[in-house]
Formats: C-alpha cells, structure tokens, sequence
C-alpha cells in the first residue's frame, strides 16, 4: 500500500469516526427531548383508589338546591368517566348562584381534596379577562384599540403603523404563536421556565421574528399576540400588566383568586397540575407563566369567573356598548368572518348543542388548555347564565367533555323555572 493510500484510508476513518460522533451526540439529544416529552405527557400512575369520593358543594338558595345536586352529579359522571384527577364548576342564573362544586383531588401527593375555592390554571380564558381589562381601559381613555402600537412602544422592532390593540386582541396582526425549536431544550416556547420581570421583557421571545402576514391581513391564533397586547397595555397603562388586571377587574369584580400565577404569595389554594388518562396520572414539570400572563398565564376558580361573567352579561363591568364591542366578530380584510368567530378575546356564535338546530343558542365563550390543566368558561346573555368548568388534569378527551358538560348545565338551567 503507498503512502498516500494509507493517508487516505487514515483521513476516511477519521471522517467516518466523526461523522458517527456527531450522529451519536444528535441521536442522544433527540432521545432525551423524546423521552422528557413522552415523561410529561405521558400518565403512567394509578390514581388513588376512591379519589373521587372526595367533594366539596356550594350552598346556593332555597329555590336552587335540586339544580345544583343534579349539576353536581353531572360533573361527578363526567369526573368518573373521564377518571379526571379533579374538577370545579359553577353557575350562575339571572344573578344567583345556582351551583358551585368540585370533586377529586387538588394534590394527589398530599391526599389534598379539590374545594370551590382551589385555584386552576385558566389557560386561554386568560385571554378573556385580559379583552375585559382592555375595554376597562378604552372606557378610561387610557389606550385606543385603533391606534398604531408604536404609539405606546416607539421602540418595539416589528411595530407598523397598521399593527393594533384590536388587531392584537382579534389574532390578526401576524405575531406567531408557540414555535417547536430543535436546538432549544425544551423545544418550544410553550412550556418555558424562564422568570421574565414584565410583559415588555417576555417580548424577547419573539420581538425579532417575521409576522405571519401584514398586520389585518389574515388570522392566526397567538398567544404571543397577547403577550405583546399586555405590553402595549402595560405602557399606556404606565403600570405592569398584572396590576391593571387587580385595579380594573380583580378588585371591582370582588375576584379573590384570579392572579398572575407568577406572582403568587401562597399556593395553599392551588391545584397541582396533571396529566390524566384511563385513571392513570403524571406530575407535570414545573412551569412559569410569566412568558405569557395576558394569552395564558392566570389562574382563578370557577366561582370568581362565573361572578365576572354575571357582571359583564348585568353592565357592573363595562358599559353595554363596550361589552358589545368586546364580542362582535372581528372582520377579515376582505369583510368575511374571521375561522374562529372571534371577537376581542372571546369567541361568539350560535350553537345547537345546548338544544338542537332548531334551536340553537347565542353563547359568547373561551377554552383554555394548560401545562396539567383544562378550562372552559361561556356566557349566555338570553337566559343571563354563565357557567365555568376547570380541570387540573390534561386528558386526551378533557377539554371537549367539559365544554359538553357546560352546554348540559345550561340547558338544565334553563328548562328549570
């Protein structure tokens, strides 16, 4: 063999060695992505045996009692059907609290009972409240929903003079949403740890990004469109975010337990969180919420949200133009509805599962799924109900069936006189 031969058959195993590193090192890190994937989103616990025994009910008025047991017992059915580790609900009609309970565990570990006054994760009905904290402040003058952003954040990168507040609130500005990134662990800004000290700061995880598309020229659903409305809130507000949801909302609402759950002092009220399927459970890894307060990052109890839908469907909120405006369906460029129905952070429409397609109903309504938890809240302004529905337990088929139940709950409550 020459000696240029030799070098080449040195250098060919050198690359085939490096080659086999480099491929070793990939293999090993998507191993370790898959398997913290399929760890937290994967049950693989039994559920305490009778966990479901435990159960906490609402005293509501005289005339109620007989709604509520059975609404009760819809939710126990659903809770034991689906093997739910817990869940709340409430309702509220024409005014009165009809019915307000829970069932399950709010922390498997500790063998702590879910009751009316545990926290959930709200998810997306974050994005709810915070529509109500923007039109308590187009109310007060405080930001124009019409207004070019740059207006309040001159030095935000992406900022046009066609971005605003109600392009923002409506999903039709071309901010993304959560994005899978291969060279990020975890790999995707959905399930972030990281602490942000304000709205403002969390727009780094995006600020630099493409749109989507021209502001008002499409739709796409993002949470971080939220987490840049806060900002533009927190700016022309001159206060953070979560202040403005206490001093417009929280506090004249007499909402006791709906906050940033980054800024909680106790956590004595809230749940653990879960995945849940077939009566099996997993912890789910820990998460700060602070990367998106206003599209996901609050948590409440279905008694505080049902209170807040009652004031907004009785004006003790927001005035009936303003509310009006909150939930009327955003127009596409081209005057068509929007896919999702979609106001200002509520979806609105008819639906025929409340009773039939002869029959259908006007609700006005958002879900919400977070790390370990389901939500789902809706108002019914002809029959003046609202009702919530909160899981600390993220199953396959969870978030579909509490918003089923929802619509059973209603139609119980208004065939009842």
């Amino acid at each position: 063999m020459t000696t240029s031969s030799s070098s080449r058959k040195r250098i060919f195993v050198k690359l085939g060695w490096g080659i086999g590193a480099v491929l070793f090192v990939v293999g090993m890190y998507f191993g370790a992505m898959q398997y913290w994937m399929w760890k937290w989103d994967t049950p693989h616990t039994p559920l305490p045996t009778n966990h479901l025994s435990h159960q906490d009910l609402a005293n509501v008025s005289e005339g109620y009692i007989e709604l509520s047991d059975n609404a009760q017992q819809e939710m126990i059915a659903l809770a034991t059907e689906l093997q739910s580790v817990s869940m709340s609900g409430a309702m509220i009609k024409e005014g009165n609290l009809v019915w307000a309970g829970s069932v399950g565990l709010a922390n498997v570990e500790q063998a702590i009972p879910a009751s009316v006054d545990t926290q959930y994760r709200v998810g997306s009905v974050s994005k709810a409240i915070t529509a109500v904290v923007l039109m308590r402040m187009v109310e007060e003058g405080l930001i124009d929903l019409d207004a070019p952003i740059q207006r309040y954040l001159p030095d935000y990168p992406r900022a046009r003079g066609d971005m605003t507040a109600r392009q923002l609130a409506s999903h039709m500005a071309g901010v993304r949403h959560y994005q899978f990134d291969l060279t990020r662990f975890p790999p995707t800004d959905g399930y972030s740890n990281h602490e942000y000290e304000s709205s403002i700061a969390a727009l780094d995880q995006f600020k630099c990004d493409d749109l989507l598309f021209a502001p008002g020229q499409g739709f796409a659903y993002s949470t971080h469109g939220y987490t840049l409305l806060s900002a533009v809130m927190q700016a022309a507000g001159g206060k953070r975010f979560e202040a403005l949801i206490d001093e417009l909302v929280a506090i004249p609402s007499g909402l006791s337990s709906t906050y940033a759950e980054h800024l909680l002092t106790s956590t004595e009220q809230l749940a653990n969180f879960y995945t849940s399927d077939d009566g099996l459970y997993g912890v789910t890894p820990e998460q700060n919420l602070s990367n998106k307060v206003a599209g996901g990052g609050l948590v409440s109890t279905s008694t505080d949200l049902v209170k807040l839908g009652a004031l907004l469907l009785n004006g003790g909120l927001l005035q009936t133009s303003t509310l009006t405006e909150m939930v009327t369906v955003q127009p596409m460029f081209d005057g068509s509805e929007n896919p999702q129905s979609y106001g200002l952070g509520w979806r609105h429409y008819e639906t025929s599962r409340i009773f039939d397609e002869n029959n259908k109903v006007d609700i006005i309504h958002h879900g919400g799924v977070s790390v370990g938890a389901n939500a789902f809240f809706m108002l019914v302004p002809e029959y003046d109900i609202t009702v919530a529905i909160l899981t600390n337990g993220k199953g396959q088929r969870s978030r579909g069936e509490i918003q089923m139940l929802a619509y059973r709950l209603v139609r119980m409550a208004i065939e009842q006189p």
